[in-house]
């Protein structure tokens, strides 16, 4: 087996490698910068990476450039965990992932060593296979190197390797103790760019099933695959037996890939990833748009059941039901859309109108009436990041779902675009005051002028959420004004999905409800979704040259196929297990 790619550095006496290397470092980084991402060009962009279908012949296997990426901070954590046995650790890291590491994130991965180290009484696995505070014991030294080093540059060390770092340890010996040598050379180890940095080079030969190659693609090594299979499904380092499969030769075919990537699906650690996928997917954590759950505001006078525990039962909620989908139950991509199943505690059945635990901290599972809510996109989490602080917000709603479940990516508004907030209620109108639903009211401000080209899709879909406030309460009228002035209107819920159809065209539905059984039957949310999939396995956004891996990956409305089988089927496509190096 060939390995992912030498330590490629000269190990220093000294810990900060990256300081004083920046250089070396940078260059590393600049040779193999990321795929750029294409822009929309219009309003409304067309779904896809902006070609019609697969580059090259058929047969061809033909995949994007592949870049070197660095580690992010959950990972890089997660992965020291793993490595020290140690799932209290908690690491301070920068959170700037881009082509050159920054000096704060030198600075920060160095702290992060120190903080290590000074757990030391905390490892849970034992790092040193000797008693390091006695005498020299060579054998030792050979055992923490090629052990610990394989599990940290995530490859078997090459003599080269294990005689360089080994003489990192007489050198350091030579003024420090046995054992704090041992640790300089730990600590030199956990910041060098094979272990920060997910390098991949590939290995010579052809395709795993004796594909045709495209020029400068290469199948990736048995080490590589195993890292782009633990970071995806685990989001952390390979384990022993991952490894140990790629020593053996078993990741060089993609039989190996899906055998070893059922078994990381089996694990727990799969559902943490899950719950991390579908909580990123619904922009939970924020965006540079909106606020995240926890802190997106509410009027307190008009909802004055929110609280931290209603907002933390919603995220409990959304990342519940996609694990009992996904791991629990069929896995379909329609039951995550359709299903009335709901985790509550007492203030989330409140807000839903049923029975359920009586506190904050007791939670079951409970049906939601089948008129009123229908999987993820009708419930509390999603509707209140997308609400504004008194009403609910049909264009972000109708946003959402146009660019994360359609992909059909939005320009940027025109610079003339009205900021005028939508509230709906008494408005003035030619000098009169008039009562407008919130609908009525956004249809008046953007029905004319620049706005029309965007919101004449955008409004159709979030018009379908209309009997939902800010906050994810089901209502039957619009209510507001106070004792002074108050008023009750129909709500229309009428909407429509743009070219869902089976032919293309649009669909009309009323309310979502209908429009969750729209989007669960449609082949372009499920390419959507596997394209969300796909970014997150390999972090990159697909081009043209991935679209055939992620048809492929994507099953058919009517196969009645698994989220689990679409990401299994990832594992195994062309994009995941090659590369194509970038050029200089």
């Amino acid at each position: 087996m060939e390995r992912t790619a030498p330590i490629g550095v000269k190990f220093l006496e000294k810990v900060d490698l990256f300081t004083a290397s920046r250089r070396r470092a940078t260059a590393w980084v600049g040779a193999l910068a990321l795929a750029a991402s294409g822009s929309a060009a219009g309003c409304v962009g067309h779904a896809g990476g902006g070609g019609e279908g697969p580059s090259g012949e058929s047969g061809l296997v033909d995949v994007a450039p592949a870049g070197m990426r660095r580690m992010t901070p959950e990972q890089f954590t997660n992965s020291m965990r793993d490595l020290f046995g140690d799932p209290a650790l908690d690491l301070d890291l920068d959170a700037d992932t881009g082509e050159v590491i920054s000096l704060l994130a030198v600075d920060k991965l160095n702290a992060a060593a120190e903080a290590i180290v000074a757990r030391r009484p905390s490892w849970g696995i034992a790092v040193f296979p000797c008693d390091t505070s006695g005498p020299d014991d060579e054998v030792c030294v050979d055992d923490f190197v090629r052990t610990f080093g394989r599990r940290a540059f995530r490859h078997t060390l090459d003599e080269a390797e294990v005689a360089m770092l080994k003489g990192q340890v007489s050198r350091a010996r030579k003024e420090q103790s046995f054992e704090d040598a041992l640790l300089v050379v730990l600590k030199t180890m956990i910041q060098s760019p094979g272990v920060y940095y997910l390098v991949e080079l590939g290995r010579d030969g052809d395709g795993d099933g004796g594909e045709a190659l495209a020029s400068g693609v290469r199948p990736l090594t048995g080490w590589e695959r195993a890292a782009r299979l633990s970071y995806f499904l685990w989001n952390t380092t390979p384990d022993d037996a991952l490894l140990d499969a790629a020593e053996s030769g078993a990741l060089d075919t993609a039989e190996g890939v899906r055998a070893q990537a059922e078994r990381l699906l089996s694990d727990d650690r799969a559902r943490a990833t899950a719950r991390r996928f579908f909580a990123e997917w619904l922009e939970l954590d924020g965006t540079n748009k909106h606020a995240s759950l926890e802190s997106a505001p509410k009027s307190p006078e008009i909802y004055p059941e929110d609280s931290p525990a209603l907002r933390a039962a919603m995220r409990a909620e959304i990342e519940a039901l996609a694990e009992r989908v996904l791991f629990e139950g069929d896995g379909r991509f329609e039951t995550l859309l359709t299903t009335t199943d709901a985790y509550v505690n007492g203030p989330l059945a409140a807000l839903y109108g049923v029975e359920g635990p009586a506190g904050d901290s007791e939670f079951a599972w409970v049906s939601l009436p089948g008129d009123q809510r229908a999987g993820i996109f009708t419930r509390a989490a999603f509707l209140s990041v997308f609400g504004s602080i008194e009403v609910k917000s049909p264009i972000r709603r109708g946003a959402y779902i146009l660019e994360e479940v359609l992909c059909r990516p939005l320009g940027p508004p025109p610079p003339n675009a009205s900021d005028v907030p939508v509230k709906g209620g008494v408005v003035e109108e030619n000098g009169e005051l008039v009562q407008r639903t919130i609908r009525q009211d956004v249809e008046a401000k953007t029905s004319s002028g620049n706005c029309v080209s965007c919101h004449a899709t955008i409004n159709p879909i979030g018009f379908a959420f209309e009997q939902y406030d800010a906050l994810g309460r089901w209502q039957s009228q619009e209510t507001g004004g106070g004792e002074a002035a108050p008023y009750a209107l129909d709500i229309d819920a009428r909407g429509r999905l743009p070219a869902v159809g089976q032919d293309g065209e649009d669909v009309e539905v009323d309310g979502a409800v209908e429009m969750s059984a729209a989007l669960a039957a449609s082949a372009a949310a499920r390419a959507c979704l596997t394209k969300h999939l796909f970014q997150t396995a390999l972090r990159r956004v697909p081009v043209d040259q991935d679209l055939a891996s992620i048809e492929a990956a994507t099953p058919a409305p009517e196969s009645g196929g698994s989220l689990r089988d679409v990401i299994l089927d990832l594992t195994t496509s062309d994009a995941f297990l090659h590369l194509r190096q970038p050029e200089e």
